[in-house]
């Protein structure tokens, strides 16, 4: 369930760094349930909404969901294969469980447009965080790509990752 170029670099990355790495899967809910005719549903440990306990709850089925492949079983379908037809998967390498990761993530849900107004920054769509990686320039802004060891997608056909480690804190 997980691509080959993705557990190849979660092997490469656990050996190097002696750690408890994992890959998670980002995915849009609405291009999951496009594929599949299915929705996600919240699973312990195993899929959790990043909308769940937002003002955008009510979308939850539509947003991003943080999924473990390695223990989803047949409740979810398969993610690489999603991630070949549509715009809906990204990888991450992390320290954390499905949970945990969540949490370091939902703060990143909105960012203040130049207006001063609130806007949902769509980070689980592989088209914009390949455009966030370009813009995002200065330590704080790249302080979304920290909260994962590594990011990885498609994007036009080609294997991307972004690399920004994160504080030891």
């Amino acid at each position: 369930m997980i691509p080959l170029p993705v557990a190849e670099h979660l092997h490469r990355h656990a050996q190097r760094y002696n750690g408890p790495l994992r890959a998670l899967a980002l995915v849009d809910g609405l291009q999951y349930q496009q594929h599949t005719g299915r929705t996600l549903e919240p699973r312990d440990g195993i899929a959790v909404s990043l909308f769940a306990g937002t003002k955008e709850a009510a979308l939850a089925y539509a947003g991003p969901w943080l999924i473990d492949p390695e223990n989803s079983g047949d409740h979810v379908a398969d993610l690489g294969k999603l991630e070949q037809v549509r715009p809906g998967v990204i990888w991450l390498i992390v320290w954390r469980d499905v949970e945990e990761q969540a949490a370091r993530l939902r703060p990143h849900l909105n960012t203040r447009l130049p207006n001063g107004r609130a806007a949902l920054l769509r980070f689980w769509d592989p088209r914009v965080i390949h455009a966030l990686n370009d813009a995002y320039q200065t330590a704080d802004d790249r302080e979304l790509f920290r909260t994962a060891f590594e990011w990885q997608y498609l994007y036009e056909g080609q294997r991307r990752y972004i690399t920004d480690h994160e504080p030891s804190n």
